[in-house]
């Protein structure tokens, strides 16, 4: 397992009411960026691909009187470092050494599409560390594991891809505006489009400039969830309209649940945000922890 030291903590804070703007050293030089507000049981909400912690605005906004909300950019995404090619790093991680550096032992971890990948990592391979866990168009992915680079053949065909997305990098985002927006409902698409693009069109297109490597743990991740059946509680949401497998982690999560969100797509947050967060809250509300506390 991969897994990256802890650093110390290094904040900047910059206060704006109850809302901070903060950062923290990673792994090779980088720093992540990452926000906070509120207080209690704290909850890490990991955002998707191409996107960035913007996308839980509404979810903040609802949840902070509640919980310690604490909404990170992920590495390669908004304010935090892009990584370096090369360099083999993975998500999880990353957000473990935002825990340890933030003196969290435990969290509620929510995460979307992408982020959802990040908590399916957690959930399999450190279920010591979550009070629950939320995954949103997404599950543990049985992904290549990050033991085994890529091969020639791979890393060819990305510098193929790189090449082509360097001749028009604005067009290859607003195709994967419209390409997300299409994975939606289609009575959502419109009343998004204007969130999506303005997330994407900021993205830096890092990943899609790069050979990567594998961000995800995947077929590690699985082979623990699989042998270990964590007892997390855990919730797992879909829109109804997703195209893809729906709930197949859920034999191997003994607490696990499946919902499907009606007349609902990939990005449930966006597209039904009066009806996610009251089923977020009510999770978070019933899966409150009696014996939670900071790390020393």
């Amino acid at each position: 397992m991969l897994r990256l030291p802890s650093v110390a903590a290094f904040f900047l804070f910059f206060i704006c009411s109850s809302f901070a703007q903060s950062t923290i050293p990673i792994a090779d030089g980088g720093v992540m960026y990452y926000e906070e507000t509120g207080s209690g049981e704290p909850v890490l909400l990991l955002h998707g691909h191409t996107l960035d912690r913007r996308m839980w605005d509404g979810q903040v906004e609802y949840l902070k009187e509640s919980f310690r909300l604490i909404v990170p950019d992920m590495r390669g995404y908004g304010k935090t470092t892009d990584p370096r090619e090369g360099y083999q790093f993975t998500h999880m991680d990353d957000i473990l050494t935002l825990m340890d550096s933030l003196h969290i032992e435990k969290a509620h971890v929510v995460g979307l599409s992408m982020g959802a990948y990040v908590a399916g990592d957690m959930v399999a391979l450190c279920p010591e560390r979550l009070l629950s866990c939320v995954m949103v168009s997404g599950e543990t992915c049985r992904f290549t594991s990050p033991r085994i680079p890529r091969n020639s053949k791979e890393v060819a065909e990305r510098r193929r891809n790189i090449a082509s997305v360097k001749k028009d990098v604005e067009g290859y985002k607003r195709r994967r505006v419209n390409g997300l927006l299409g994975a939606c409902y289609v009575g959502n698409r419109e009343k998004i489009r204007p969130e999506l693009e303005k997330e994407i069109m900021d993205w830096g297109a890092w990943q899609a400039l790069h050979v990567t490597g594998r961000v995800y743990y995947g077929q590690d991740a699985w082979a623990a969830l699989v042998k270990t059946k964590p007892q997390v509680p855990s919730l797992i949401i879909y829109g109804e309209n997703e195209k893809t497998s729906k709930g197949y982690s859920l034999p191997y999560l003994p607490n696990g649940k499946l919902v499907s969100v009606k007349q609902c797509g990939h990005m449930v947050n966006l597209e039904k945000p009066e009806e996610f967060n009251e089923m977020l809250l009510q999770w978070l509300e019933n899966h409150r922890s009696t014996d939670v506390k900071d790390m020393p």
